[in-house]
């Protein structure tokens, strides 16, 4: 049994919607005189996806609702996830932003900064009340001055994929320390794809490297955001950028990941171009959905440079929000409570993202699910290893800029200390 709150773990997580209309999105229709409503949903998944299994659930789920629902009607708007913040800021600017918008973690402060969610305080604490432990995520790291501003329904963690077929092809063992990364991704190399794939790209804002660059500061003693001011440009940030340094000089990788991103890195492991990649827990089934992929996409813990002990992990996730032009709340309120339920949840865990109730690991839909010992084996590492992602309202220009430091420093030799200093200076002065 699993039980309890996870003590250490960032809770944001989204709405994921139907993206059933590429029309510009308009404010909810206020209720009919007999109680109607009709709401619109902005999500980063595509319904449509044949390639992303939670888009499949999302559907399934946003299907039910309608069908179950007592006059209000949701449909959904798919908007890229590098593009769907900006989009949501500008809407909601001019009154025609959604009805509900599913916001990650990351952004979560941006959006409520930028007036583009609303308080759902009245609503979300008497169903969290009523869930107690059985809630996985601390309600702190969606509440903004006393408000709670999202309701969280996935956790994800970052780990080690590897392609069991390639390095059993290339006669690798799945490394167990950093040091045994970067030897393992150079033979690997050698063998015609690219060994460890590290996004370089300012794709995605820079975030896929971002997501590395985290767990491996914390790893050397450092952090990222202290207060909200960057303080990575010290020993810490520097040794990080010697890991990367180093990789580069063994043949981990080639000039090849300055053009990768995280879409990129996901169809490199799909395609078999990929080889080993750190990357989050809830797109593990969308690169299994490839061809010939399947089983041989497998995860590890985030190895460190001690075998015994795995880095920490960022923890972070998808939630849902209601947005500032939203009319009907309580109808948004209805959608939001049955998207978080055991049984939504238990469909979002099918397509390999982490529940966010205890008792749904627990049932008997999860149990029988073929990756049910995996997911289990990514909460535990959460639990023993999770810390909340680092998180400020202009996150996303930090990832942009550290990723074009790294750009500078892996592949044009500028020095890593004056680099770092130069980013953090420039992020503080914001």
């Amino acid at each position: 049994m699993r039980r309890g709150i996870i003590r250490n773990a960032a809770a944001v997580t989204l709405v994921t919607a139907l993206a059933l209309s590429a029309a510009a999105c308009s404010s909810s229709t206020p209720p009919a005189a007999g109680g109607d409503a009709e709401l619109e949903l902005w999500t980063f998944l595509d319904p449509n996806s044949a390639d992303d299994p939670r888009g499949a659930a999302l559907k399934e789920i946003v299907e039910e609702y309608n069908a179950q629902s007592d006059g209000t009607t949701v449909t959904v708007r798919s908007i890229n996830y590098a593009k769907i913040d900006a989009e949501v800021i500008k809407a909601t600017a001019s009154g025609q932003g959604p009805d509900l918008l599913n916001v990650y973690s990351n952004q979560l402060p941006m959006h409520v900064a930028a007036k583009t969610v609303q308080p759902i305080t009245e609503y979300a604490q008497p169903a969290l009340d009523a869930l107690g432990d059985d809630f996985l995520f601390p309600i702190d790291g969606v509440t903004f001055d006393g408000e709670i501003m999202a309701m969280p329904w996935e956790i994800r963690a970052w780990l080690l994929w590897y392609r069991a077929d390639l390095l059993e092809a290339a006669g690798v063992e799945v490394p167990t320390t950093l040091d045994e990364v970067g030897e393992a991704a150079a033979a690997l190399q050698e063998t015609g794809v690219t060994g460890l794939g590290v996004g370089f790209s300012n794709a995605g804002l820079g975030a896929s490297f971002m997501e590395k660059f985290v767990p491996f500061t914390w790893g050397n003693g450092g952090e990222i955001l202290d207060g909200g001011d960057a303080v990575f440009d010290d020993a810490a940030g520097v040794a990080t950028m010697q890991q990367f340094i180093d990789w580069k000089s063994q043949g981990a990788f080639g000039d090849e990941v300055l053009s990768m991103g995280a879409d990129e890195i996901l169809n490199g492991v799909k395609a078999g171009t990929i080889a080993m990649a750190i990357e989050g827990s809830f797109r593990v089934a969308a690169a299994r959905s490839g061809e010939g992929v399947g089983d041989n996409l497998q995860t590890a813990p985030i190895p460190s440079d001690d075998a015994a002990t795995p880095l920490q992990t960022p923890v972070a996730g998808q939630t849902l929000t209601v947005g500032t032009n939203a009319t009907d709340t309580d109808a948004a309120w209805d959608f939001i409570e049955f998207y978080t339920s055991a049984t939504s949840q238990e469909k979002f865990a099918a397509a390999g993202v982490l529940p966010v109730l205890s008792s749904v690991y627990d049932s008997p839909a999860v149990t029988a699910l073929p990756n049910a010992d995996e997911l289990n084996s990514w909460l535990d590492y959460i639990r023993d290893y999770g810390r909340p992602n680092p998180v400020s309202e202009n996150f996303s220009e930090l990832s942009d800029s550290l990723v074009t430091g790294a750009q500078q420093v892996v592949f044009q030799g500028a020095d890593p200390a004056e680099t770092l200093t130069r980013v953090a200076d420039a992020y503080n002065a914001q």
